[in-house]
Parts: C-alpha cells; structure tokens; sequence
C-alpha cells in the first residue's frame, strides 16, 4: 500500500510539473498580450495590472496580420483536406487491395517521415520556383501537403487494419460497389481517425515557418512568418509578438477542445490489435 501511495503521489507531481512546463510559457504569452509596455518591462512579473486591447488592434490594423491570418487559413484548409482525401484513399488502398508493392510503397511513404524536413527545402523550392509559384499560396500548400501526407497514410494504415475485413467482404456481397462500401461502411468507422489526421494536419501546417517564410512574399506571409517579423534585429515589440501568437493559437485550440475524443480514438486506433 506504501509503494503504491508512494507511486501515485510520484505520478501526481510529475503529471503536475509537466503541467507547469506547458502552461506556465502559454499564460505568460497571453498575460503579455493585454499589457501595455511599462507592464512588460518590470523587474519583477505583474499579475495584476490594467488590461489593455491596445496590443491586438494595433496587430490587425497596423502590422497587416489580418492578412497572415486570411493567408494561413487557406493554406492549413486547403493543404490539410488535400492531405485527408490522398492519405485516407492511398492508406486504403495499401491496405485492402491485394498489391505486390504495398509494403514498399508504405515503407516509402515511412521513409519520407524519416527525411530531416530542411534537407526537403532545397529541391522544393527549385520546384516551386521553376514553375512561377514562388510568392504564391500555391507553393506552401505543395509544400505542406509533401509534408503532412505520409504521417496521415501511416496514420489511417494503422486504423483501417483495425476494421474487420468482413464488413466490407458483407457490402460488397449485398451489391454495393467498393466505392459504395467505403463510404457507407468504413468512413463512419475510420472517422475519428480522419478527425485526429485532420486536426494533427492542420496544426503542423498552421505553425509551419520554415518552407512558408522561404516560398512566400509580403503579401502571401503566413501567420508564424507575420510573427517572426515582429522581431527586430535590436529589439523586439513584445505585446504585438504576444497578441500576434495568442490570436494564433486561439483557434486550434478551440479545435482541440471539440474534437479531442476522436484524436484521442483516431491517434490510438491502431495500437492495439484484437
């Protein structure tokens, strides 16, 4: 009973400075968005002080945000639903057609994982710019979606293989096409897998710098490109940097919130096999 209270207690304050270590940098981030600049700059940290929406107004009015946030919106909506129709269908097909290749075309897409994502950098942009996408939403939606799409094949490859092939062999014998089957069969079955490729998609394009800040121009800047240019090479405007990333992260975590049971499902739906 002894080493078990002792492993629960453990438990607690481990699970309780994890906690600590994740939220304690995100309050301060949003806590730094409604200070003015006296507020910010104090010896030591004020929790009490006069809130202000000074910060975001000038974000949205005076530093152009509203258009990294129009402009990260359509690449994260339109590189993430790319990904989800190819992966789910690439996955499904590795998975429920009889073909020769099938394990080294997922050994490929796992490969591609592998890759260190800077190493990618330098042939997609010569792509991308020897086709005139340079400077246009086109050229991070490419990018993204090279970057997201084997991680969601893997992912949906570990769900599908949960799902008993005899719901789809019982389909197609009362008539349906494969089509048919997929839709009215496997989709509401692999659906919180899809939700949590969805989500896990969007947000790694919605916080992607790197391949955004080198494929775009001022006018296609995505929001975490918008952010970076709030830091200036002798300072930095903390109070815009931090409305800047709170009104970032504001709507995946909201995302989060609502869809967090089919992440939890989609994320561990193939780790266990029955």
């Amino acid at each position: 009973m002894k080493k078990l209270k002792l492993g629960s207690v453990a438990t607690w304050i481990i699970l309780g400075l994890f906690t600590l270590w994740t939220v304690v940098p995100i309050a301060l981030v949003v806590l730094n968005s409604f200070k003015r600049a006296k507020d910010i700059f104090t010896t030591t940290p004020r929790l009490f002080f006069t809130p202000t929406l000074d910060n975001y107004v000038n974000a949205f009015t005076k530093a152009n945000f509203g258009l990294y946030y129009m402009n990260s919106t359509i690449v994260a909506l339109i590189s993430t639903v790319i990904v989800i129709i190819i992966g789910t269908f690439a996955a499904y097909a590795l998975t429920s057609f009889k073909l020769n290749a099938a394990n080294t075309i997922a050994s490929g897409f796992f490969l591609g994982k592998l890759v260190p994502v800077i190493s990618m950098l330098l042939p997609l942009f010569v792509i991308i710019n020897g086709v005139g996408l340079r400077g246009t939403l086109a050229g991070p939606i490419i990018a993204h979606v090279a970057l997201n799409l084997p991680f969601v094949v893997w992912l949906m490859m570990g769900f599908l293989r949960d799902v008993p092939h005899e719901l789809e062999q019982a389909a197609m014998m009362d008539g349906c096409s494969r089509m048919q089957t997929f839709w009215k069969v496997l989709f509401p079955v692999i659906l919180p897998g899809i939700a949590a490729a969805f989500v896990l998609s969007m947000q790694n394009s919605w916080n992607e710098l790197l391949f955004s800040l080198q494929l775009t121009t001022l006018d296609t800047y995505t929001l975490p490109v918008g952010i970076a240019g709030f830091v200036g090479s002798i300072s930095v405007d903390w109070g815009l940097s931090s409305a800047a990333a709170t009104a970032t992260m504001l709507p995946l975590i909201i995302l989060g919130f609502f869809v967090q049971k089919h992440i939890a499902a989609g994320t561990t739906g193939g780790a266990v096999k029955g």
